[in-house]
């Protein structure tokens, strides 16, 4: 009675569910330029949500821990899972001035803004993916991420 419902496995082609390391240059300092690095995990064809946690260092004082969901959507349609895309990203920033670790938050803002990219695919489940970003508070920034597709 079970063989006669029909249950196949995930097609990964249906579904892209991805995580991977992220650097970015970004404008949080009044300065100079942040340096940043974290991670981002996401699911969707076509159309992602996902969430994406990045902690930046400036060359003077300021520490910030950016933690936001994303929206994104790309132009080649809603099978796709590469080339050109556009992300809105939505959450908070937390600012620590001259120190290294957050052992409470110093000042916080809401972080928003806008990112376009383009993911490359490397082999079947890797891709590397350089964007930019303009928004607030970090006014702008340009990133790469190499990841893996699961």
């Amino acid at each position: 009675m079970l063989s006669a419902v029909p249950v196949h496995a995930q097609n990964s082609d249906k579904m892209d569910f991805f995580i991977g390391p992220l650097t970015e240059i970004l404008g949080f300092s009044r300065k100079g330029p942040s340096l940043g690095a974290g991670f981002a995990l996401g699911a969707g064809t076509g159309v992602t949500l996902g969430l994406r946690m990045l902690y930046s260092i400036d060359l003077d004082s300021i520490n910030t821990l950016e933690m936001s969901g994303f929206f994104r959507f790309y132009l080649k349609g809603g099978d796709a899972h590469t080339g050109l895309f556009i992300q809105l990203n939505v959450g908070a920033a937390i600012f620590a001035y001259e120190r290294v670790v957050f052992t409470r938050a110093e000042s916080s803002a809401l972080s928003a803004g806008v990112a376009a990219g383009w993911r490359f695919m490397l082999k079947e489940r890797w891709y590397f993916e350089p964007y930019i970003r303009a928004g607030y508070p970090y006014i702008a920034g340009v990133g790469a991420a190499f990841a893996y597709r699961l």
